[in-house]
């Protein structure tokens, strides 16, 4: 499947520098020796132009070669990305952190489990349109959602497919993969209750699918080419969820320090401690501050809080509070942040917090 044309503005190589954390020179040596094709300005003077695509085969190239010269951990990882509350930033912090990690080399699988969508929105994908609207519309059909990860899961009603049907590619083969979401995809959560009331024991039936999936077992979802898996779950506690939660080595769990709530993170703790109990397995938990302000003595005295009550979930690296994100959730960009605005402050912290989730996680050597 080709990527999708966002129509965004084309990146020039200082830009494209910045984003895979080299020199101008180095991205010059790279593109000539991966023989990328890439487009120059057509008057003026003959300035490369990158795309989105071309950046996202760069870091992979870089990822390549690097691996050919020194071994590399390789570690695939499951994790959920969930809140127990809203407006946390969660859906941000997923589609950043995505591209982040594939920027790296890192390849990413990014399920969205809300079936508000929006994360599958925030890649340029519309779950309220219909084939027939978008070309109308004189929008492609590829953004448009015909499947959901509802039909990946062995005995769906409406028909399985495969996860290579799934998928969208919105920055190409190389940038991360996202299985989208759509309204229709609260059947998933129908089918497993249904399933709780035939005496069957659905809290595993996502679990089950990604060891298939991990293994290779399993031809219609077969995940093993994937580095991480990441779930962006909704912050109601539903059976998908939950599954997820069953089926993760990790949940990174972003906590707003403007509205920070102690109820949310102790019901979450209490969550993974019944998990613990009844199923002897259990994510381990990974804490992202978001919205940080150092200035303000009351978040100050949230961040106490919770490093010490905490203290080894906390990730060191913090997101400040900046005016970019709301531009970034009100649509005033096409590419999440870390890509429209490689170089602002918000981009950077999002950079590192993404560098030492990889580390955290155990996906690459720290």
């Amino acid at each position: 499947m080709l990527g999708i044309d966002l129509s965004t503005k084309p990146f020039k190589v200082q830009a494209v520098a910045q984003l895979l954390g080299t020199t101008v020179d180095s991205v010059r040596r790279m593109v000539d020796e991966a023989g990328i094709e890439v487009s120059r300005q057509e008057s003026g003077p003959k300035t490369r132009l990158f795309s989105v695509e071309n950046i996202f085969d760069l870091a992979q190239h870089r990822s390549s070669k690097r691996a050919n010269s020194k071994p590399r951990v390789k570690n695939q990882v499951i994790a959920t990305i969930y809140a127990p509350k809203g407006g946390v930033g969660k859906t941000t912090l997923a589609s950043n952190l995505a591209c982040r990690f594939a920027l790296r080399g890192v390849k990413v699988l990014i399920i969205d489990l809300d079936f508000q969508s929006n994360l599958t929105l925030s890649f340029g994908y519309d779950s309220e349109l219909t084939q027939e609207e978008a070309l109308e519309a004189g929008m492609s059909p590829s953004r448009t959602i015909e499947s959901h990860f509802g039909h990946l899961i062995p005995g769906w009603p409406y028909g399985r497919r495969t996860l290579a049907d799934v998928i969208k590619k919105p920055y190409g083969e190389a940038g991360p993969h996202i299985v989208p979401s759509d309204l229709t995809l609260d059947r998933l959560d129908t089918m497993l209750t249904y399933e709780v009331l035939e005496g069957k024991n659905s809290d595993l039936t996502i679990a089950r699918l990604l060891k298939e999936g991990q293994s290779g077992k399993d031809p219609h979802f077969d995940t093993s080419d994937y580095d991480i898996v990441l779930f962006d779950a909704a912050p109601a506690k539903n059976r998908m969820t939950r599954g997820a939660l069953l089926a993760s080595d990790f949940v990174i769990s972003p906590v707003s320090m403007e509205k920070f709530s102690t109820k949310a993170l102790s019901y979450l703790s209490s969550v993974l401690t019944e998990m613990q109990d009844q199923f002897e397995r259990s994510p381990e938990l990974v804490i992202v501050g978001n919205f940080f302000d150092p200035n303000r003595v009351r978040v100050m005295g949230q961040l106490l809080t919770i490093t010490q009550t905490y203290q080894e979930a906390w990730l060191d690296q913090t997101i400040r509070r900046s005016e970019d994100f709301p531009k970034a959730l009100n649509g005033e960009t096409d590419l999440p942040l870390v890509l429209s605005k490689p170089s602002s402050t918000s981009a950077i912290e999002l950079r590192d917090v993404a560098d030492a989730l990889l580390i955290r996680l155990g996906v690459i050597d720290g």
